[in-house]
């Protein structure tokens, strides 16, 4: 059943929940997988190996999605399109960073990342942990609107360039804009192919399932090879891993299975907002109490609680005074000019 793409600008579309909650599960089991598997000392985890598999096509496909829908709010006027693209995010960003600051502090010598003074200084500029994602879309949408009249063509290539360098500053920043602006840019101009990829998969659905066998084939063997970090190989696994992806999810979302993943999706920025939390306690409990002793096990229940928990905590909170956690307060929007309406005599 092929829906009208025309349709799909205004309404929800259920596919895109599906990949937005999928990806947000997959970040969710990286951070938990690679924190167990140092505090643990594992040599060998499969979920490990999953998250090199991976790797690739995980991070460039949110910034796909997240790209898809920009040509609409370009249209806005610059009020209300700082407000959505630029507070919005900094809200957000500001708030979680210093209950990520503080768990760090509360937790210090159990997690995978080490806290000091100066990365508070530096928060504005250099984000801390999994709070990149939020810095660095809010900085892909100010600088599309920024560019938004230059032709597709040199944003491109200047974003291929920028790819290709290696740009390795050590400030987060600037490498991430680099290296994952081409993919936003994808987004963005190459929507009518995704969408028209979502579509052909509904059709045909024994084709799409052959070719993203072949797909997530290609994307193992370049990990494997270690060539998936070379520009050329790094740009094909990651266009093919997320059209794989798109295809597939377009398909379950047709038919109505795994619908959860809707629900995540449609909710994915309370879990990536909130799942280091649980997931991190869920973690190190678990390897203190030593009643599990495979790793593996270990990180799959920190990160079913890690994505659970936010979706619980959102409903439980949604009429108290902590729902600021996760719903912006009128109170920090921009104060936007008022729509004059047409009067006729």
């Amino acid at each position: 059943m092929t829906q009208n793409v025309q349709n799909q600008t205004t309404d929800r579309i259920e596919w895109i929940d599906y990949v937005k909650g999928l990806t947000i599960i997959m970040v969710a089991q990286m951070h938990i997988t690679l924190g167990t598997q140092e505090m643990t000392g594992a040599t060998h985890m499969w979920l490990a190996d999953f998250v090199e598999f991976a790797r690739p096509f995980r991070v460039p496909l949110f910034f796909i999605i997240a790209g898809l829908f920009v040509s609409r709010s370009l249209k806005w006027d610059f009020t209300r399109y700082v407000d959505a693209k630029l507070v919005h995010f900094a809200y957000f960003y500001a708030i979680w960073s210093v209950i990520q600051f503080a768990v760090k502090f509360a937790f210090a010598g159990y997690g995978n990342h080490a806290v000091s003074f100066t990365d508070i200084l530096l928060l504005p500029v250099e984000p801390f942990s999994t709070l990149w994602f939020i810095h660095a879309l809010a900085l892909f949408f100010m600088v599309t609107r920024l560019f938004k009249n230059v032709p597709p063509i040199f944003l491109f290539g200047g974003a291929i360039i920028l790819y290709a360098a290696p740009v390795h500053t050590g400030w987060t920043t600037l490498d991430e804009f680099a290296s994952r602006y081409i993919f936003f840019l994808a987004g963005w101009h190459g929507s009518k192919f995704f969408f028209d990829v979502a579509a052909f998969a509904r059709d045909n659905v024994t084709r799409v399932f052959a070719g993203s066998l072949a797909a997530f084939a290609m994307v193992y063997f370049f990990v494997a090879a270690g060539i998936a970090e070379k520009p050329l190989f790094g740009l094909l696994a990651a266009f093919a891993g997320a059209i794989a992806t798109i295809a597939l999810l377009s398909v379950a979302a047709d038919r109505g299975k795994l619908k959860w993943l809707s629900y995540v999706g449609k909710r994915s920025l309370y879990v990536y907002l909130a799942f280091f939390l649980p997931g991190a306690v869920t973690r190190i409990a678990l390897v203190k109490a030593s009643v599990i002793e495979n790793a593996d096990a270990i990180a799959a229940i920190a990160t079913s609680v890690a994505v659970i928990s936010p979706l619980v905590g959102a409903i439980l909170i949604a009429r108290t005074p902590l729902a600021f956690l996760f719903t912006r307060p009128k109170s920090c929007h921009l104060r936007q000019k008022p729509q004059l309406r047409k009067t006729f005599a």
